[in-house]
């Protein structure tokens, strides 16, 4: 059974967290390539496809939410967000929840 208590994870690098999310989640090399992308974010060609209006793009640091356990099943909970503290406090919440 998978444990979302990862122990420290914000101490690790980042390839270790990647590693971690990746034997977790049981995502592909491919998916992983893609959290790794350095631009961090879609094509504007596939940003105007997708709005109406588009005149750019944006990227935004996607962290991970530990801890959560929801009907019995462990998660880790992808979030997008510039506030540094919100992870934190999500993962703790869940933690003693």
């Amino acid at each position: 059974m998978k444990d979302s208590s990862i122990s420290k994870f914000f101490e690790k690098s980042r390839q270790e967290r990647l590693e971690i999310i990746k034997n977790f989640a049981d995502l592909s090399d491919e998916e992983i390539t893609l959290l790794e992308n350095p631009n961090g974010g879609i094509s504007f060609e596939k940003a105007d496809k997708m709005v109406e209006n588009a005149v750019g793009t944006f990227s935004l640091p996607l962290g991970i939410a530990t801890n959560f356990k929801i009907n019995g099943k462990d998660y880790v909970i992808p979030m997008v967000i510039e506030e540094p503290s919100v992870i934190a406090a999500a993962s703790k919440g869940a933690k003693v929840a």
